[in-house]
């Protein structure tokens, strides 16, 4: 807000606090001030406002809002923690298995979801699992035929033993998923174990050295606004903000096929 000066030297009006100076000079105010000086006021007013402006974007990335893993796996983060660079730091770290694998077995939950709600309308007796498959037709049988490769895609990927993008899984969470499908179980349920033992890992280690990278960043840079955010981002859209992940796992599953 612009000074308001009185033609009766009443006190300034002075706007919003934030524009007020620290002291008050007891002698009046230089009304014709030179060009320089006015410019410098305005550059000093215009800087002001623009770190201002800028300081809020520089929330998004402070360490002390960083959100939680999962935020950033549903792409909910903001600033720095999307999932996108989170994907990016991993692939640099030659350690993007992990987040490949959560990447799938996701997917692979959503698939399984819908082909399960489609069939219980026509066959209620269906669960996913190879014993009720039976009581499908032949359109049904073929959807859960691909259903079951797209099973075996992530097993030969991630999973079986000197797999191509082999996870760090204890032998009791990899011997019992490799068994439960053999017998013909494809719920989603399934990867569930190993689902949270990945989680686990990533908490613990690339998780933590993804955000140290972040907090490195931003104190090298000395709170210059680096923010990629956008506040208005809707949570649902993680697929999309996604898709070259996706598309990366992908080729790791078609590799195995």
């Amino acid at each position: 807000m612009p000074t308001t000066i009185s033609l009766n030297h009443t006190p300034l009006h002075t706007g919003p606090t934030m524009h007020q100076h620290s002291t008050l000079s007891s002698s009046p105010p230089n009304f014709f001030a030179s060009s320089s000086s006015q410019r410098s006021e305005r550059r000093s007013v215009s800087s002001f406002d623009s770190r201002h402006h800028s300081s809020d974007e520089d929330e998004d990335d402070n360490p002390m809002n960083a959100p939680s893993l999962h935020q950033v796996l549903l792409n909910q983060g903001r600033g720095q923690y999307t999932l996108d660079n989170f994907g990016s730091f991993l692939q640099a770290q030659f350690c993007y298995e992990n987040l490949g694998f959560w990447l799938a077995s996701r997917q692979y939950k959503l698939c399984a979801q819908s082909l399960y709600l489609s069939i219980q309308q026509t066959v209620p007796m269906f669960n996913l699992n190879i014993n009720t498959a039976q009581y499908l037709n032949e359109s049904q049988s073929n959807q859960f035929a691909e259903l079951q490769l797209k099973m075996r895609a992530i097993l030969e990927t991630f999973v079986l033993p000197s797999s191509p993008h082999e996870l760090n899984l204890s032998d009791a969470i990899r011997c019992r998923l490799l068994r439960v499908v053999t017998e013909g179980n494809y719920h989603p349920q399934v990867l569930e174990q190993a689902r949270e033992s990945i989680m686990d890992l990533m908490k613990c280690s690339s998780y933590p050295m993804f955000l140290e990278g972040i907090a490195s960043k931003r104190a090298s840079s000395n709170g210059s606004t680096q923010s990629q955010s956008d506040s208005h981002q809707d949570p649902a859209s993680w697929r999309l903000k996604a898709k070259q992940h996706f598309k990366l796992v992908s080729r790791m599953l078609k590799r195995t096929a």
